[in-house]
């Protein structure tokens, strides 16, 4: 009996890492490019968290625009750059960004209400930019933006033989 409940807890154990839920994703009409097309007043004043790539950033006199290139997010808020575009946001910080701390490219994570609509130029085509109200802006440094070619957890299953006929195995799980 107790060789069952082994077999058992050894076949089941590998399933209880693979129970992960990743982050949650808002719908797609929430997103900032179907935002853009559709100038939807609906969604005025309701929080989203939206991430990716800084384009530009403008300080004006008492609050800083910061020109976001959108992409998904992953399990832990972070921008997935090779997750594909999502269009493009502004964040309407109150107060002042050092441009320094967000040169072109840095990732960044926005959360705060929609302000509205700007209507912009990208290039000689307008654009219009869903804004937030950047209540929380998250800084990824370089180390946090590694893309990791590999998910976690991930779940290894070894063998083993020993001296005296004993033979294991064992699992492993990494987070």
């Amino acid at each position: 009996m107790t060789m069952r409940v082994v077999f058992l807890v050894v076949l089941l154990l590998p399933l209880i890492g693979c129970n992960t839920t990743g982050g949650v994703q808002p719908s797609a009409g929430s997103m900032p490019a179907a935002l853009s097309q559709s100038a939807d007043t609906s969604v005025k004043g309701k929080d989203f968290t939206w991430g990716g790539s800084v384009l530009s950033i403008k300080n004006l006199k008492e609050h800083t625009l910061v020109e976001v290139m959108a992409y998904p997010l992953d399990s832990k808020g972070m921008p997935n750059v090779g997750g594909g575009t999502q269009g493009r946001f502004l964040a309407d910080y109150p107060g002042f960004l050092e441009p320094a701390e967000f040169p072109s490219g840095q990732l960044v994570t926005v959360t705060g209400p929609l302000l509205g609509y700007k209507d912009g130029k990208v290039g000689e085509a307008d654009y219009r930019y869903p804004a937030l109200q950047a209540d929380q802006i998250k800084h990824w440094d370089s180390s946090q933006s590694q893309q990791y070619p590999y998910t976690k957890p991930s779940v290894n299953i070894g063998f083993g033989f020993g001296s005296g006929g004993y033979s294991n195995i064992g699992i492993g799980i990494g987070f």
